[in-house]
């Protein structure tokens, strides 16, 4: 039996008529930031830490592992740490970030990318991003916006484009061992609490980015999320001409253990370890 469809498909078939195109949504993402540590993922980056984390798994367990992955951004690192790892140990690699679902709104030459929650992540005009003075006038009004382009007859009056999607990429969902779920990393659902054998936070918790209180709240929550005699990795990769920066450790009576550096190690290690 045919499923009926829903009112959101209808709406969409009869209102919203014509769909963001595929070509157009790998052009957005790839000049997309979320935030001020979201970034275009380049091939490869962190095969030199997955190759050690792959031999700290083997050596510490046994068994079939549950792994976090936090700040996917696009999903690329999280796909090439499942196929760098051995497949027999790994039981679920689960991704998160703060913004992983979002709409676009095309109007004419005008694109609107919206998370979620309806925050503006960004605005094109003919295919240049807008920035600065310009973008910060569309944030005043990023919550007015998506309601007045969700009101069916200004579709008809100035045919406006409009699409669902995931900042992930393509095929990621036929992967068994592979999910994605929205965690902002400050604030984590209990749901995970003491779940994970192995978390890996890449290119995220760095003093560039956050304060020393906001870095310490992440922390805290990696402990929650984290069972007893877990690994933790902390890694960044700060540009192509640079090696990667990381510290293992293992999670021992509820703190945290360095087990090795690689290049110098966190620059987080210090807050890690207190």
């Amino acid at each position: 039996m045919k499923k009926t469809k829903n009112f959101t498909d209808i709406y969409s078939y009869f209102v919203l008529k014509k769909n963001i195109n595929e070509k157009m949504m790998k052009r957005i993402f790839s000049l997309l930031r979320v935030d001020s540590t979201f970034m275009t993922t380049s091939y490869n980056r962190m095969n030199d830490v997955n190759k050690i984390l792959k031999k700290k798994i083997n050596k510490y367990f046994s068994k079939k592992i549950t792994i976090c992955d936090f700040a996917v951004s696009s999903g690329q690192s999280t796909l090439e740490l499942f196929l760098d790892l051995n497949k027999n140990k790994i039981n679920k690699i689960i991704g998160f970030d703060k913004k992983i679902f979002i709409t676009i709104y095309q109007i004419e030459k005008f694109i609107f990318l919206y998370s979620s929650s309806n925050e503006l992540l960004m605005v094109e005009y003919n295919k240049q991003c807008l920035r600065y003075r310009y973008f910060f006038l569309f944030k005043k009004t990023e919550k007015i916006l998506p309601r007045l382009f969700n009101r069916a007859y200004l579709f008809d009056l100035i045919n406006i484009k409009y699409k669902k999607s995931k900042l992930l990429i393509p095929n990621l969902n036929n992967i068994n061992e592979l999910e994605f779920f929205e965690q902002d990393i400050f604030n984590i659902d209990k749901k995970y609490f003491n779940r994970f054998d192995v978390v890996r936070v890449s290119n995220l918790l760095n003093y560039s980015y956050f304060s020393e209180t906001k870095l310490k709240k992440a922390i805290l929550n990696i402990k929650k999320i984290s069972k007893e005699n877990s690994i933790i990795l902390i890694n960044r990769t700060p540009n192509k001409k640079r090696k990667n920066t990381a510290s293992f450790f293992r999670k021992k009576n509820g703190r945290f253990k360095l087990i090795e550096d690689i290049n110098g190690g966190s620059e987080i290690k210090g807050l890690m370890l207190s």
